[in-house]
Formats: C-alpha cells, sequence, structure tokens
C-alpha cells in the first residue's frame, strides 16, 4: 500500500510517516518513486504512535533500535521499567500536591467562614 493508505489505515499524518522514515525509525521498501508499505510497517506506525501516547519520543524510540529492522525488545522492557518507575514518582509528588492544595482549600474555606460570621 501506499503512503495515504498507511496514514488512513495508521491514523498517522503522511508527514509523520516520513518523518519517521527520515529518523530511521521505519525502513519502507520504495517502487520507483513511491514507498511501499507492508503489514510490518503498519504495525510498528502504529506501535510509535501508541508510544508517543505514553510519554516516549522519538529520540528515545530510536535509541531502542537494535537494527534497521526491529527494536532490542530488552532494552525496551528496560527502558518501560524505568518509565513505570518515573511515572509512578510523578504519581508521588502530583498526590503530595493535590494534598496541599486541599489543605489550603480548607484554610481558606475557614477563614472565609470566620470573616462571614463577623459580619
Amino acid at each position: 500500500m501506499y503512503i495515504k493508505e498507511a496514514s488512513e489505515q495508521t491514523g498517522a499524518t503522511q508527514r509523520a510517516i516520513r518523518l519517521y522514515e527520515s529518523i530511521g525509525l521505519l525502513n519502507v521498501r520504495r517502487a520507483g518513486k513511491y514507498r511501499v508499505y507492508s503489514e510490518q510497517n503498519i504495525n510498528l506506525i502504529m506501535l510509535i504512535k501508541e508510544a508517543q501516547t505514553l510519554g516516549i519520543s522519538l529520540s528515545d524510540l530510536s535509541r531502542l533500535k537494535a537494527d534497521d529492522e526491529d527494536f532490542d525488545w530488552k532494552l525496551v522492557s528496560d527502558f518501560l521499567i524505568e518509565k513505570q518507575k518515573s511515572v509512578e514518582k510523578e504519581i508521588e509528588v502530583l498526590e503530595v500536591k493535590k494534598r496541599r492544595i486541599e489543605s489550603y482549600r480548607i484554610s481558606i474555606n475557614k477563614c472565609n467562614q470566620a470573616l462571614d460570621s463577623d459580619l
């Protein structure tokens, strides 16, 4: 299939697909001046898009490539473990912020009630 069909099937823009190819994430067979996308290419484009939704950058993905054809899946697994730890740490930080905001909100409400009762 050609790039237009690949774009429609994966939801990636044609520009994004060309970018994936230009940075070495995607190796596409050519027939003359046209790129011809295989089912493997389609699956890889969808994998790249999913990784991006998880906050994984294209440069991260480039570093995880073992060779021109596939990822180093051991490296990917280790990377995902580290990414999960990072997300868990972000959640902890956000929970602390949430508790602080709630505490401030309660304090402000108490002050407002005291002011209202003085009137």
